[in-house]
């Protein structure tokens, strides 16, 4: 495989290792997982953006999710309004309460956490942290946050993204946040002007669930292809040159 392939294979290799290595484990949803402790990736954005091949990925909806957060929206609207409907169940009244871009851009209804991180990268401060499990919200939220920290690291003219997740859905749900924290740590780069570098990802409970096994094992089966490249910025982001696999359809656990 082509260098660009790296991220995928370490992605393929962690779900292989979920499944035969992942020890089952009931769960709130009533379905079992297979369940491994404390795994990472780490992915250098620079061999190209870091997109799944060996299955479709629908980066127009990704691309719209993330903005959703970016902009600290928790409605259902601009979701609907790009085709998003994997939310719909959690909400209420159209809205899902205090989730990932209430906690982003008004945590206790006050702070502003992108643009605090980015006075502090200004600073080459070690302190460029944003939070996102807030206990005293929880009960405000239709879903609690799957990852819980965003840290970056600033090494001279470059810029780095560490990822902390409370829980992984390894085959459905990874998959997108990866490219959510890819698209974050591009945009904050490019505002500051900094090079976007590595995104790193540790995933406290990383689980596949028992009835996307046979999807993750056709999945295991297919071939993966070289990486595409992002173009443009946060008004115009374009994925150019990516070739998928087919769609694997699996059921969402809720």
């Amino acid at each position: 495989m082509a260098d660009m392939s790296k991220f995928e294979k370490k992605y393929k290799k962690l779900l292989h290792s979920c499944l035969n290595k992942g020890i089952k484990c009931e769960n709130r949803t009533g379905i079992d997982t297979y369940k491994l402790f404390n795994k990472s990736l780490r992915i250098n954005i620079n061999k190209g953006f870091p997109i799944i091949t060996g299955k479709k990925i629908f980066f127009k909806k990704a691309l719209a999710e993330f903005k959703w957060i970016y902009e600290g929206r928790t409605d259902l609207n601009y979701l609907h309004k790009h085709n998003i409907y994997w939310w719909d169940d959690f909400a209420k009244n159209n809205d899902l309460g205090k989730v990932y871009g209430y906690q982003i851009r008004k945590f206790n209804g006050v702070i502003d956490q992108i643009e605090y991180v980015k006075k502090e990268l200004l600073n080459n401060s070690r302190r460029a942290i944003i939070t996102l499990w807030n206990p005293s919200e929880l009960h405000e939220q239709a879903l609690p946050c799957c990852y819980t920290q965003l840290n970056f690291v600033r090494i001279n003219s470059s810029l780095n993204l560490s990822i902390s997740f409370r829980s992984s859905d390894l085959f459905l749900g990874l998959p997108y946040d990866i490219i959510f924290g890819a698209l974050f740590l591009q945009t904050i780069a490019n505002e500051l002007k900094l090079l976007p570098n590595q995104l790193a990802l540790n995933l406290a409970d990383a689980h596949i669930y028992k009835n996307h096994k046979n999807q993750v094992l056709k999945y295991l089966n297919e071939s993966i292809y070289k990486l595409p490249k992002l173009t443009g910025d946060y008004n115009n982001y374009t994925l150019k040159n990516y070739k998928s696999g087919d769609y694997i359809k699996a059921k969402l656990v809720v």
